[in-house]
């Protein structure tokens, strides 16, 4: 059984306790077999081993927190080309020349987020005019002319479209979901300062194909229609004055402290 772990060698490998073990066991991320007529398990030592340099990239990155969330630049969006053609080819890619109009007519809608300089991951979410983003979310328009983009002002009520999130990849499963998680949040602080600022942002919408994309927008808490005509393809919308996902309460709080200080 030279290929294989026993629990506790498992345990001492991968640097944890008892408890901490069995619940992966448990919850099936690791998985023993028990030869004929033993009654403990055994672990793969390839398995176990790939875990191990898994936790030990994810602690790195942790351990640097040297990824930066920031507006992109002109000079960024190849990268998010190059990103994008990776993970859903040239069909489902944004040429470099509508990024660039689009960063031109709204500078504050595409971010990026770098780890040691390095582009690891970007998102961009612009308002649109209503009538648009209607028709763009219900299949009956592709793509957004320039001319549609909105500025992020106060004053009147926004209608706001997530154009897209990606992650690099090619990294470990916990460092692409650390990298997710890390765009969420840089996007949940840019909606907060654009509450503080009173820029009203009455409805978010998003559409998706992918499994990720999918399962994203549903831990988001954010209401799936299916799209005409477009079998597997998926629209997404927040109300947020009656939405409680995670990525509006902060905006929802920096704006009612813009429209306290406002009335003093």
């Amino acid at each position: 059984m030279k290929n294989f772990y026993t629990a506790s060698e498992a345990q001492k490998r991968l640097g944890m306790d008892k408890n901490s073990f069995y619940y992966l066991v448990r919850k099936g991320t690791l998985k023993g077999i028990t030869p004929p007529g033993k009654k403990h398990s055994l672990y793969p030592k390839s398995e176990i081993d790939k875990f191990a340099a898994s936790i030990k990239t994810l602690m790195d990155q942790y351990g640097r927190e040297t990824s930066v969330f920031e507006k992109a630049t002109t000079e960024d969006l190849q990268a998010e080309v190059d990103i994008d053609l990776s993970l859903y080819g040239n069909k489902g890619t944004t040429p470099l020349e509508a990024r660039l109009a689009r960063l031109n007519a709204n500078s504050e809608g595409n971010f990026v987020l770098r780890n040691e300089g390095d582009i690891v991951g970007h998102v961009s979410f612009y308002p649109v005019e209503s009538e648009t983003l209607r028709e763009a979310i219900s299949g009956e328009r592709h793509g957004i002319p320039i001319d549609k983009i909105l500025p992020f002002e106060p004053g009147k009520p926004l209608d706001m479209l997530i154009f897209i999130i990606s992650v690099k990849p090619g990294f470990p499963p916990d460092v692409s979901n650390y990298y997710g998680q890390r765009l969420i949040a840089g996007t949940v602080h840019k909606l907060r300062e654009l509450g503080e600022r009173g820029v009203e942002i009455e409805n978010i919408y998003a559409t998706s194909r992918t499994a990720a994309g999918i399962k994203l927008c549903r831990k988001l808490g954010m209401t799936e229609e299916p799209i005409s005509g477009e079998r597997g393809r998926y629209r997404y919308s927040l109300h947020i004055p009656t939405s409680y996902s995670i990525l509006v309460q902060e905006y929802k709080q920096g704006l009612e402290e813009y429209k306290r200080s406002s009335t003093k």
